[in-house]
């Protein structure tokens, strides 16, 4: 009787099996090295964040910064960027500054742009849903307003605009070598991105900087601040979504 089949087959069994329990072996290996690995990105989780959310962040170039160089709420100025942008910084212990440099196009009359600088600062809070929300101090917020076709081409005021962030992430950013922040707004659209440039944050002092009765460069009663500064924010934001 020839054997040979069998012999073939008995010769050649268990390295097939042990091919097999090696690719298992294998695969298992490489699902618990996944599982692993940390996380590109946090959201509100502070046991895995990638870093913390303190230090200066600013968007694209970078030309706009928090900080001495850009507003004197004392004496009602501004010192204009090269470039416009945003630029927020955070403290370990709930301090905020908040700097923008933003243009508003004009659909009817492309001549009328407007460009817009803001500047506040006060505390921010994580909340226990994962949120961020901003309280500024209401004395020391300035905005000012450039408008070529409006009677007063150019104004500065006070200005008071609470935030509200549903969502935050900091990301491992590769490309650029740095922490990247991404904010998410309360309806869901997403701010520009942010990259950290500098730690320790670039920050005013922290504490209330002038009083509600300095005198303000142009007078404009208390609701039509307010009604002004909601509208911009409001604008700015569609333009970011959009």
């Amino acid at each position: 009787m020839d054997n040979s089949g069998l012999t073939f087959s008995r010769r050649h069994a268990p390295s097939s099996a042990m091919s097999l329990i090696s690719v298992i072996h294998l695969l298992a290996l490489l699902l618990s090295f996944s599982t692993d690995l940390p996380s590109v990105s946090a959201q509100h989780d502070f046991t895995s964040n990638l870093t913390d959310i303190s230090g200066t962040w600013s968007s694209g170039s970078g030309a706009v910064m928090t900080g001495s160089g850009f507003a004197n709420p004392v004496n009602f100025s501004f010192t204009y960027p090269k470039t416009a942008g945003i630029s927020m910084s955070f403290t370990n212990d709930g301090y905020w500054e908040e700097a923008q440099y933003r243009f508003v196009s004009n659909g009817t009359r492309p001549n009328c742009v407007k460009a817009i600088v803001f500047w506040q600062h006060g505390r921010y809070t994580f909340e226990s849903n994962g949120s961020l929300t901003m309280q500024p101090i209401k004395a020391d917020g300035r905005i000012q307003v450039q408008d070529p076709c409006a009677a007063q081409t150019s104004m500065i005021t006070y200005y008071y605009q609470p935030g509200l962030y549903q969502s935050w992430q900091i990301y491992n950013d590769v490309h650029h070598n740095t922490y990247n922040l991404q904010l998410q707004a309360y309806d869901g659209a997403l701010f520009p991105r942010l990259f950290l440039v500098a730690r320790p944050p670039n920050m005013l002092p922290l504490i209330q900087l002038s009083s509600n009765s300095t005198k303000r460069k142009r007078s404009l009663s208390e609701e039509n601040i307010q009604d002004t500064s909601s509208s911009l924010w409001k604008r700015w934001y569609g333009s970011w979504a959009s």
